[in-house]
């Protein structure tokens, strides 16, 4: 007949299996925590900021070390989707551009730009995105700033041209296009006020 553990010995062993789960779990815990603070740093060191607020902004975005590299092509994303549907030379188009910015072939970011061409982001990404390259505009330099100003607005137009019109006719970009290319225009000069307002309440 086999023995029984006394009940304290009973009481004991399931002491110890709980705080040995709990102690695993605060480990897991702590594994998650340096993972993502790691990605958050990763994050910060791709743009060069530190700012812990625009870096929780990234990551509520879904932005992550390999994807980050693709937010600047975000508006002009936004540009070529505004019709409903991306035209091949609109396509031809995000895709040189991505290379010029050494956006490479077979990589996370432009597997993501890839999926992206094919599924449009929501509205509500579109405009988290904006907002953080808003966010981004303000803790730049003038000179940094102003180069991702006209960088942004330069690549946007060039999606905008390149289809629409009749027969080569008329204006290549739609009314749609207009739009946003003066809502972008609007938000940068925001960011650069914000900017200024910043500069001199901590000269």
């Amino acid at each position: 007949m086999a023995k029984t553990r006394p009940a304290s010995l009973r009481a004991r062993a399931v002491e110890d299996e709980y705080f040995k789960k709990a102690e695993a779990d605060l480990l897991e815990k702590l594994r998650e925590r340096m993972a993502k603070e790691a990605e958050r740093r990763a994050l910060g060191e791709h743009h060069g900021v530190e700012d812990e607020e625009v870096l929780k902004a990234f990551e509520e975005a879904g932005y992550d070390r390999d994807t980050v590299q693709v937010l600047h092509l975000v508006p002009i994303l936004q540009i070529a989707w505004v019709d409903g549907q991306v035209s091949k030379a609109e396509r031809a188009e995000i895709l040189k551009i991505a290379a010029a910015r050494n956006v490479a072939e077979g990589s996370p970011a432009h597997a993501k730009l890839l999926s992206w061409l094919e599924t449009p982001p929501s509205p509500q990404f579109f405009e988290r995105t904006m907002e953080i390259i808003g966010r981004l505009l303000q803790l730049f330099p003038d000179e940094k700033r102003a180069a991702l100003q006209s960088d942004v607005m330069s690549a946007s137009l060039a999606v905008a041209s390149a289809s629409g019109g009749f027969l080569g006719l008329g204006s290549k970009v739609s009314a749609d296009e207009e739009y946003l290319l003066g809502k972008f225009a609007a938000d940068f000069e925001k960011a650069h006020q914000a900017a200024i307002e910043k500069a001199a309440k901590n000269p």
